[in-house]
């Protein structure tokens, strides 16, 4: 008794095949010229009429999750001044703001989204050139409004910070 008859052997190779050509990968699709990377601190461009949900310090918390993000993907070494990088990434806050995702039937909120966002430029520092910009480049994050709303706040905007941060390194590192 074969175990493999003619079709089936086909069915199985064609099958292998296709999916041994599938698959997610995690490339590094930089130049290969950019080694190093310098993340200027983030400025905060957000108007003074929409400072209602900021939360104090939040430009320095996302240039420091950016760091940490360039620094736990690894394929760009931070540079402590921008005469040692071969990129400069700059970005301005521009929005913090929530929005209510869920509502009583009274009407009264009951989970909200924070989110950021940020303009961002990627630049060559031997150039000077803008390699890429992006104006309204967000981060969010949900929570349910508790007894404790300041905390629950001050947890999603950390969270937000985190999810823009990512994004960030991947639009950094990836998006060529």
């Amino acid at each position: 008794m074969r175990f493999f008859s003619g079709r089936r052997f086909l069915a199985f190779t064609l099958a292998f095949l296709t999916l041994a050509g599938c698959g997610y990968t995690r490339k590094n699709a930089l130049p290969e010229n950019y080694k190093s990377i310098y993340v200027k601190t983030v400025i905060n461009k957000i108007p003074i009429a929409e400072l209602i949900a900021y939360k104090p310090g939040l430009e320095i918390d996302i240039t420091n999750a950016v760091v940490r993000r360039l620094q736990k993907d690894g394929n760009l070494k931070v540079a402590r001044s921008p005469e040692e990088a071969d990129l400069v990434w700059e970005a301005d806050l521009t929005h913090f703001d929530q929005e209510g995702l869920r509502f009583s039937r009274l009407e009264t909120t009951q989970e909200l989204r924070n989110y950021l966002v940020i303009s961002m430029r990627l630049i060559e520092r031997s150039t000077g050139q803008i390699l890429w910009e992006e104006r309204n480049f967000s981060g969010d994050a949900d929570y349910f409004i508790s007894q404790i709303r300041d905390h629950a706040r001050d947890e999603a905007a950390d969270r937000a910070v985190a999810s823009l941060a990512r994004n960030v390194v991947d639009r950094i590192v990836e998006d060529w």
